[in-house]
C-alpha cells in the first residue's frame, strides 16, 4: 500500500515537472517573440548625393531614428536619378540639387507631397600645398553634378584662363584628387573638408577660401520618397527627422546652409 502511495506521489511530481517544463518553454518562446519584435528594425533603401553621404550616416550615428535602419547608396545626384527612372528600388531620393527631385515628381516616380529642402550647399576653393606646381584643377563632373556645376561657374569666373579640369565623378572625388596631389587645387564642399577634419583632426582640411554664395548658383538640396516604396511611413520619418530643428542646426555645424539660418542672415 505504502509503495502503491509513493509511486503515485513520484508519477504526480513527474507529470507537475513535464507541465511545467512545457508551460516554461511556452513563456520563454513568447518572450523571445515579444523581444525580437521590439527590436525589429525596418530597413529602408535611400539614394543620396555623394556630398551628404558621410553626413547622413554622422546624423543617424548621433541620433538613431526608433525602428528604422537606413542603408545608404551615394553617387551623383545625376546617376542616381537615372537609377531610380530605370527601376531602383529606393524609398528615398536626397539629391544635391532641386531638378532632379521635381523632374522625378513631374514624371509620376515621386510624391509632391513629400518634397523637402534639407540644405543648402557650399563651396570652397581648397589648395593644402601652395607650392605644388601642378595646374590641374579638380571639380565635380557638371554633367551629373550639382557641385560640379556650381563649381565649374565660379571657376571660369575667377580662375585664370586655360583652366585645365580634373572631372570626379562626384564632389567626394574632386575632394580626393586634391587630397591625394592629382590637382594642387579644387573647388570642392564645404562639408566635405569639415567631415575630414572632424574625423583626423588635421589643419590642413580647414585652410580653405569660403566661397561668397552670391558667386555661384544656389545649391538647392532637396529630397523626395519615391512612390513605389512599401515603406512609406518609414521612408517619412526619415524626411521628418532631417527638417526636425535639431538635425538643421547640426547641417549649419556641419558645412551647410539650411532656409532658416539664411533667413537669419
Amino acid at each position: 500500500h505504502i509503495y502503491c502511495l509513493l509511486n503515485s506521489f513520484f508519477k504526480t511530481i513527474l507529470t507537475m515537472s513535464k507541465l511545467y517544463n512545457t508551460w516554461l518553454g511556452y513563456f520563454l518562446f513568447g518572450i523571445c517573440v515579444f523581444s525580437s519584435s521590439l527590436n525589429a528594425k525596418e530597413t529602408i533603401h535611400v539614394a543620396v548625393a555623394s556630398n551628404f553621404k558621410t553626413v547622413l550616416q554622422t546624423l543617424l550615428q548621433d541620433s538613431p531614428i526608433p525602428g528604422i535602419q537606413v542603408k545608404i547608396s551615394a553617387a551623383s545626384s545625376g546617376v542616381l536619378y537615372s537609377q531610380i527612372v530605370h527601376g531602383a528600388p529606393f524609398d528615398v531620393f536626397l539629391s544635391a540639387d532641386d531638378v532632379r527631385p521635381q523632374a522625378l515628381i513631374k514624371e509620376g516616380f515621386a510624391s509632391q507631397s513629400s518634397i523637402i529642402t534639407y540644405a543648402l550647399g557650399e563651396l570652397a576653393v581648397w589648395q593644402p600645398n601652395a607650392n605644388k606646381v601642378n595646374n590641374k584643377v579638380a571639380i565635380a563632373n557638371p554633367r551629373f553634378s550639382p557641385y560640379g556645376q556650381a563649381s565649374e561657374f565660379y571657376a571660369n569666373a575667377n580662375f585664370k584662363k586655360p583652366i585645365n579640369y580634373v572631372y570626379g565623378n562626384n564632389i567626394t572625388q574632386a575632394f580626393q584628387f586634391v587630397q591625394s596631389g592629382n590637382a594642387s587645387v579644387g573647388v570642392v564642399a564645404v562639408s566635405t573638408l569639415k567631415m575630414a577634419f572632424n574625423n583626423s583632426q588635421d589643419p590642413q582640411y580647414l585652410s580653405y577660401k569660403l566661397i561668397l554664395p552670391s558667386e555661384y548658383p544656389e545649391i538647392i538640396q532637396q529630397g523626395v520618397i519615391i512612390k513605389s516604396s512599401k515603406k512609406l511611413a518609414s521612408a517619412q520619418k526619415l524626411m521628418d527627422f532631417l527638417m526636425t530643428s535639431g538635425t538643421q542646426f547640426k547641417l549649419v555645424e556641419l558645412g551647410y546652409r539650411t532656409k532658416d539660418s539664411n533667413a537669419s542672415k
